[in-house]
């Protein structure tokens, strides 16, 4: 149950939704790995102790005592016990009103998993296809670096860049695209334009449908395109 809440609150904070499964499983990570460190059976979703979580935080820093794991997944179990410290710091100001929400708490997650396996399977197609969708383009740096790229904690979908220097920030999302996914991208393009300072920086938002909203968003700034897409079906002998 706690490690529903976790995810709830991730999204409700403004993490995307594959995001907030990431972290969910990492904070699993983290138990396994303490249980065997300790040799005993942990399970970090049952602490409530804030110092003890703080604890943790710092051990799974980049100064810690087990910062090698903590830097897995480019540093997102690191990042998974940080927002952990903070979810259980909120713990008495958020109110779960489980009888009610139950069942939508259930459908949530549901959605969010067949959400994330489908942008996970359209993030791998498109990565396969840069050369042809993104023609001026190439993934940013080395062994697909630009692929999932970290960034102050954030994680960009795909990172292109051009000849010139000019970084294209791409967000995917498997459904419908509203407002809210405008402000997400507008972040990432602030954290690039902050590290690179000399490139150019730009964004677009693939997605399958894009909401009113969205398209009244991008109205305000040329840096953000739209695009939708289609994807093709091949079958496959088992």
């Amino acid at each position: 149950m706690e490690k529903e809440k976790f995810k709830i609150w991730l999204i409700r904070n403004g993490y995307a939704d594959n995001t907030s499964i990431s972290y969910s499983y990492a904070i699993d990570k983290i138990s396994k790995h303490l249980s065997e460190k300790r040799n005993e059976n942990i399970d970090v979703y049952e602490i409530n102790d804030l110092p003890i979580i703080k604890k943790l935080v710092e051990s799974y820093s980049t100064v810690g005592n087990y910062s090698k794991t903590g830097n897995e997944g480019r540093g997102t179990v690191r990042n998974a016990i940080k927002a952990f410290y903070k979810f259980k710091e909120n713990a008495e100001d958020i109110s779960y009103e489980l009888a009610d929400e139950e069942i939508e708490s259930e459908e949530l997650t549901d959605l969010s998993i067949t959400n994330f396996s489908y942008e996970r399977d359209l993030k791998n197609s498109m990565v396969s296809q840069i050369a042809e969708l993104f023609p001026e383009y190439k993934i940013f740096g080395n062994q697909n670096e630009g692929v999932e790229y970290l960034i102050e904690g954030k994680r960009i979908d795909i990172l292109l860049e051009k000849s010139d220097g000019e970084l294209l920030a791409v967000e995917l999302k498997s459904g419908v695209a509203n407002f809210k996914v405008f402000g997400q991208l507008s972040m990432y393009l602030g954290l690039l334009m902050e590290r690179f300072p000399e490139r150019e920086i730009k964004g677009c938002i693939v997605a399958g449908e894009i909401d009113l909203t969205l398209k009244s968003a991008t109205k305000t700034t040329n840096l953000i395109s739209l695009k939708t897409y289609r994807m093709k079906l091949e079958l496959q002998d088992e």
